[in-house]
Parts: structure tokens; sequence; C-alpha cells
């Protein structure tokens, strides 16, 4: 398992990759200005809250990178079976399921991680334009790490859980756009429950642990059914 980790860890490309992650950080972090600057100097509007600010930042972090962990499944997994490339890897004496599991763990991994550093800059940046420049309404308080650190950390484990449903309808319909599109829609239905839950803008435990069961349960039938099929 090792083995496998560090051979696709290779063609994984982890530089390139962290490039991009870091470039959509930085236009999210453009989207956050045009939004902070146009409340700040329109006088028909009141400038932003650090509490609305970051549930900007929050879904902006799940958009960018829950898509992105799509196009990434789509074009390590979906596409090698749509191009029946995969049979190479397949002849050589590697555990299949294995070879799978590691693209979709380092997609996951890789998800997480950027998703984290995405807050940390975005955070931080608010934090520091608004000490700079008054740029958002009252002033930051350590109080408000309470509940930024809790919310931040639910929607990196969620996301992270999220990022296994376009590999499932990937593999059901050998599709690259069913794969996105799946991203998207699972985007939405969190919205939903989010804005659902109140005043916490997160999932319950109970919530996280019924998605992470679900999915758990889809994702096994997939490894059994699926992965080792080309048609």
């Amino acid at each position: 398992m090792v083995h496998l980790f560090k051979l696709e860890l290779k063609k994984f490309k982890p530089v390139k990759k962290t490039i991009f992650s870091l470039t959509a950080i930085i236009f999210s972090i453009l989207f956050i200005t045009v939004s902070l600057v146009d409340s700040m100097t329109d006088p028909a509007q009141t400038k932003d809250t650090f509490d609305s600010t970051f549930l900007v930042i929050g879904l902006l972090m799940s958009f960018v990178f829950l898509v992105y962990s799509s196009v990434l499944t789509s074009s390590l997994v979906i596409s090698e079976y749509n191009q029946r490339t995969i049979t190479i890897l397949f002849s050589y004496p590697l555990n299949k399921k294995h070879l799978i599991a590691v693209k979709m763990i380092l997609i996951t991994i890789f998800t997480a991680l950027s998703m984290f550093v995405g807050y940390v800059c975005c955070c931080a940046y608010i934090i520091g334009m608004d000490a700079a420049f008054d740029m958002l309404e009252g002033s930051f308080q350590t109080a408000y790490l309470s509940e930024w650190v809790p919310m931040a950390v639910v929607s990196i484990i969620v996301c992270g859980i999220l990022s296994w449903w376009p590999f499932v309808v990937g593999m059901i319909k050998k599709s690259i756009p069913a794969t996105i599109i799946t991203s998207l829609i699972a985007l939405l239905l969190r919205q939903v429950i989010i804005t659902k839950n109140g005043t916490c803008y997160r999932e319950s435990f109970l919530q996280i642990f019924l998605i992470f069961i679900v999915t758990l349960v889809v994702v096994g039938i997939i490894f059994r059914k699926k992965v080792t099929k080309l048609d």
C-alpha cells in the first residue's frame, strides 16, 4: 500500500496542483476584496460583518475545492476508464481496488489540505485588511475563532466526504460531465442542509455521521461492483 502511495503521488504532480490551489485562493481573496470595497464605499450599503464575510469564505472554499476535487477525480480516475488506459495499470500485479482507493485518498487529502490553507489565508486576510483599512463592521475579537474554527473543521470534513460522491456517480456513468455535475449537486444539497440548521450554519454531528455512513456504504458497493469492470 505504501508503494502504491509513492507511485501515485508522483503521478499526482502535487507541485503543479498546489500552484493551482494557491491561484484559486488568490482569486477567492480578490472576490472577497471586491465585496468588501463595494460594501464600504457604497453609502446605500452597510459594511459587511466578520461573521457574514466568514460565511462567504466558507462558501468559496467549499465550492472551489469540491468542484476541483471532482475535476481531479475525472482526470485521474474516470478518464482512465473512459480511455481504457487503466488496463495498463491493471496488467501489473497490483491490487486493483487498492490502486483506485489510493488515487481517491490522495484527492481527498489534497482537497482537505487546500481548504485548510484557503481558510487560514482568507481569514488572515480579512483580519489584516480590517486592521489596516477598517473594511468590516466592528473590530475583530478572538472570540470569533471559537465559532470560526469549528465551522471550518466541519466544512473541511464534510467536503472531504462529499468528494467521494463524484467518484461514485462517475464510476456508474463512466462520464466526466456527470462526475463534475455531481459535485455541484452535492454543494447545493449541503447548502440546503446548512440553511435549515438555524444560526449555526454547519452540519450537526448526527448529520455528519449519517453522511459518512451512507457514503461509506455506497463507495463500498462501487468498489465491489464497478472498480474492476472496464465496461
